[in-house]
């Protein structure tokens, strides 16, 4: 009884099973032989295509420059002491101030200088009085001499006379002007304009020819000095651009040019040095500072140059990937001077090239990708590699 029990029940089991077998068999789908069920094309969407950012490679100036570092210094400097020893009997300037050229910073105890100045134009006056007279004689005995009153001899001698005064007015002149020489040494004067330093007298002091009195910087106009490796001096000449920065002013750049080259090569450290000379027309820079030289040794029209990001180092070499009818193809480039965000292709790229921007880490050769502008304030027209692209660097 049992036994048939069991039957019983293994042949509802297989019916059931049967059942159901032919029940979803025609729900199946057809699987070709060889092909994984799970790569039906029923059963899987299409995968879209990646998404890149774009640029199109363009023209433009390259700069090549060099950097060195440097140090201003006045256009003009000077450390001002007197001619002559003396007491200090007016101080005519103020600390930091401006001064014209010829102006009066100084004025030293002159009394004696002045005398002697004055006996001398006194002198001059007697000897012109002297002059006078002599010549009044002179004509007196030519009128004699003409009526026979008169003899040669008195004219003669008279003429002698007259060249002695002569002579000494001119003396007395030149003692005159010697001595109002020697007054103007108790003065001391700017030699050239610009700006007063701190002063190191005080009035009534004795101030003699070793002490100095103040500075004197003509800062209108910075010398900038610095130096650049030999390899470069067949480059640089006068005129060349140079462009400095300082770190009290480090949103700030200073133009210049090169004023002057050194005629030698320091044999120690291989170098030329040159001066540079930078306006400074608010007295921004100072003299002594240390500022960070950016050169312009040459400039290279219709340059081909690619945003620095779309170049990216693969071992030894430089990789970046153009995108031309939708598909992804790699380049191997060689790149020169870097610029604001740029980078120079000298070989390896075209202008008018469309090239991978962001996204590079995940493109592979014949990738197909979609693409859309990496600088979208710049596009202006459509780009290779995707139907109504905007150009991403086209230029006006």
């Amino acid at each position: 009884m049992r036994v048939l029990t069991q039957l019983a029940t293994i042949a509802v089991i297989g019916g059931l099973a049967y059942g159901g077998w032919t029940y979803w068999k025609p729900m199946a789908p057809a699987v070709k032989a060889g092909q994984p069920a799970a790569a039906s094309s029923a059963t899987r969407a299409a995968a879209p295509a990646l998404m890149v950012e774009v640029a199109t490679i363009a023209a433009g100036q390259i700069l090549e420059t060099t950097e060195a570092v440097g140090n201003t210094r006045a256009f003009e400097s000077v450390a001002l002491t007197a001619k002559v020893s003396g007491v200090i009997e007016k101080i005519s300037f103020t600390e930091g101030e401006t001064v014209k050229a010829g102006a009066e910073l100084i004025h030293l105890d002159s009394a004696e200088r002045r005398a002697d100045v004055e006996a001398a134009r006194a002198q001059i006056m007697t000897s012109r009085a002297q002059r006078e007279e002599t010549l009044q004689k002179f004509e007196r005995a030519q009128a004699l001499r003409r009526s026979g009153a008169g003899t040669e001899a008195q004219v003669a001698d008279l003429t002698l006379q007259l060249r002695t005064a002569e002579t000494n007015i001119a003396a007395a002149e030149a003692r005159e002007r010697s001595a109002a020489a020697r007054l103007d040494d108790y003065i001391l004067r700017a030699p050239f304009s610009g700006r007063i330093g701190l002063r190191n007298v005080s009035l009534g002091a004795m101030l003699d020819s070793k002490l100095v009195v103040t500075t004197l910087d003509d800062v209108s106009r910075m010398r900038l000095d610095f130096a650049v490796p030999e390899t470069y001096i067949s480059r640089v000449g006068l005129g060349g651009v140079v462009v400095a920065r300082s770190l009290a002013y480090p949103d700030r750049s200073f133009e210049g040019k090169v004023a002057a080259v050194d005629t030698r090569i320091d044999p120690v450290t291989r170098s030329a040095k040159l001066t540079a000379v930078i306006e400074n027309p608010d007295f921004a820079l100072k003299p002594g500072m240390f500022m960070n030289v950016a050169l312009q040794v040459a400039a290279r029209e219709n340059a081909v140059l690619a945003p620095e990001e779309a170049v990216v180092a693969e071992g030894p070499r430089q990789i970046a990937f153009v995108v031309k009818d939708g598909k992804v193809e790699r380049r191997i480039v060689r790149i020169g001077q870097r610029q604001d965000g740029k980078v120079e292709i000298i070989e390896g790229l075209a202008v008018g090239e469309v090239i991978v921007v962001r996204g590079i880490q995940r493109v592979r050769n014949g990738m197909s990708v979609q693409t859309r502008p990496a600088f979208p304030e710049k596009a202006s027209g459509p780009a290779a590699g995707g139907p109504a692209t905007p150009n991403p660097e086209k230029k006006a």
